[in-house]
């Protein structure tokens, strides 16, 4: 291809590419329904319990471990519902990739302990309650894992505003 690039060495080519910030979160339900979402003191809409990807761990694993570091609960991450795919934008210089996780139903009634300093509140919410306080970005992605969940097949959204 005439108009590609030549790169010198594969570390040039390597650090040419686009970078994409990775995060995984839970989608968890009592058993009416409703969603846990919590609220960090940092940023102005509710989000999933989960967080960013750490190196040498999968997005599966980012979800098990975010779920006891952000609940004190335990247990293992089920199945992948939905992948969100969002482009750069001006919050975010880089793509953004968010793994949705099904960890399944606690009683509404489940201690959570919240980390200090990291998030401030947790409630469970109906849907329609959840999808306004989640924002567009993670809305849709909520949209998306109740119909996997409901059907058994994955999604593949891209948001419209990183919500990340």
């Amino acid at each position: 291809m005439a108009d590609a690039p030549e790169f010198a060495s594969r570390e040039e080519w390597l650090a040419s590419l686009h970078r994409v910030y990775a995060a995984a979160g839970c989608l968890i339900t009592d058993p009416d329904g409703r969603v846990l979402i919590v609220k960090a003191g940092y940023r102005d809409a509710w989000q999933f319990v989960g967080g960013t990807v750490d190196l040498g761990e999968n997005p599966r694993q980012c979800a098990t471990r975010e779920l006891h570091e952000e609940t004190g609960l335990r247990r293992e991450a089920g199945e992948l519902l939905a992948v969100a795919w969002t482009n750069p934008s001006g919050e975010l210089d880089h793509p953004a990739c968010h793994f949705l996780f099904d960890l399944g139903v606690f009683p509404a009634d489940t201690p959570i302990t919240l980390p200090p300093g990291e998030l401030d509140a947790h409630r469970w919410a109906p849907v329609p309650e959840a999808l306004a306080l989640l924002g567009p970005a993670r809305a849709l992605r909520l949209e998306a894992g109740l119909a996997a969940r409901a059907d058994g097949r994955a999604r593949l959204v891209t948001a419209p505003s990183s919500g990340f």
